[in-house]
Parts: structure tokens; sequence; C-alpha cells
């Protein structure tokens, strides 16, 4: 039986410890920069005049008006949540909404699928509407 040699290969060396603190540092620092733009977001865009329409037993439709101050247009994530009189959250949903540059613009959501249904004396409150921040952790 013919014996096979395996090739010399060259060995591997490990990263040496200073690389490893390096590419660790500019880890956290990315992580940092991304915590802070999404905090600015707020400073770019203004949320108002949110009234709840059209409600039936099961949706409720979401009007809000967005204004843009930024030169950009862009496409955004938001957090709709729907409380009742009690101050229970009833409903939530995460939407994208279209926005062009320097505009302000009123929008329509629906809410459905709600948690639960409403008790007895019981009815829709207020909603809010803020920018979704996706949390790292």
């Amino acid at each position: 039986m013919p014996i096979i040699e395996r090739p010399d290969f060259p060995k591997r060396r490990p990263a040496p410890p200073w690389l490893k603190l390096v590419l660790l540092a500019t880890v956290l620092i990315g992580f940092y920069l991304r915590s802070c733009w999404y905090d600015s977001k707020e400073n770019y865009y203004e949320i108002s005049d949110i009234e709840l329409t059209d409600q039936t037993l099961s949706s409720v439709d979401v009007l809000f008006v967005v204004s843009n101050n930024t030169r950009m247009g862009k496409e955004e994530s938001v957090l709709i949540r729907l409380y009742t009189s009690r101050g229970d959250e009833i409903a939530s949903r995460i939407t994208t909404i279209n926005l062009a540059s320097r505009s302000r613009k009123r929008y329509r959501k629906l809410l459905e699928n709600w948690n639960r249904p409403l008790y007895e004396d019981e009815e829709l409150s207020h909603a809010t509407v803020e920018i979704f921040k996706p949390a790292i952790f």
C-alpha cells in the first residue's frame, strides 16, 4: 500500500493580541456611533396631529403628520402604539413611510390584530407614533 504524505503547508499563526484589541475598539466605537445616529433622528423628523378615526371592533385608522426637516428623502420605520382608557397598550405596529425632502405629509395607517378585545366601559384613548429605533441586544 502506498504511503500518502501530507504536503507541508505554512503553519497558521494566531492573530496578535494588539490586533484583537484594535478590532474590539472599532466594534465598540461603531456601536456608539450607531446609537448616536438613532438618537439624533428625533431632531430630523417632527410627528404631530395624531388622530384615531374609523374605529371598528377590531381595527382603527391612525392619522398623523410627519415633517421632514432634512434635505434628503428617505424611507423610515415608525412604531405606532394604541392605548385604551385604562392605560393598557392594546395594539402596536411597525410600518414604513416614505419621506420626501423638506416636506410635510399626512399618513393613514390601519391598526388591526389587537392583543385583546376591549372590556366593558373601556374605549380607545390615544395613540403614539415614534421613529423606530432597533435595539442591539
